[in-house]
């Protein structure tokens, strides 16, 4: 009897092995076909936040980027690209945080 539980062991072990490995394949597949597709967003990186959520705010129409809320869409849309420069994200991401004061 322990045989045939030993081959069963290894049997399951192969093929959970098998997918494991078919999985990384396909997952590299799906990200392979995406270098030459753009990703469209209609409204830029500005989303309409519900109006209960916006009530003390300057506007229903959050950006992204800066986390300022505009009036109307079209605000957002035209403030929010302004800055959303690559060149801007770059430079923000590779600043170095200011040093830490001197202990008194």
């Amino acid at each position: 009897m322990d045989k045939y539980t030993i081959r069963i062991l290894a049997i399951a072990a192969l093929v959970c092995l098998h997918l494991v490995c078919s999985a990384t394949v396909a997952q590299c597949r799906i990200m392979a076909d995406t270098d030459s597709k753009k990703i469209e967003l209609p409204d830029g990186l500005c989303v309409e936040v519900a109006h209960e959520d916006c009530w003390n705010r300057a506007g229903c129409f959050h950006c992204l980027v800066t986390d300022v809320f505009y009036p109307t869409m079209d605000d957002c849309k035209s403030n929010c690209n302004k800055s959303s420069s690559l060149q801007d994200m770059l430079v923000a991401m590779t600043t170095s945080p200011p040093p830490p004061l001197p202990a008194p």
